[in-house]
């Protein structure tokens, strides 16, 4: 596996949970914690880091190798 899909899987599993507490918890930290993963998955987008990379590197998930166009 590699660093690009344990970003995917973190990213989907915290929104789930979130998205669950929304639903069967409170609505406001919920939309919150919602919102912030949105944030840091926009911030990902242009800086190509994400905080689940300092636990996700040690682990030994290394970056796919760039194809040359």
């Amino acid at each position: 596996m590699y660093l690009e899909n344990g970003r995917d899987i973190a990213r989907g599993v915290l929104i789930l949970v979130f998205a669950a507490i929304a639903f069967w918890g409170d609505r406001i930290t919920g939309l919150v914690l919602v919102a912030f993963m949105g944030a840091m998955i926009l911030q990902s987008a242009f800086t190509n880091w994400c905080p689940a990379d300092v636990i996700l590197r040690p682990m030994g998930l290394k970056t796919k190798l760039k194809s040359k166009e």
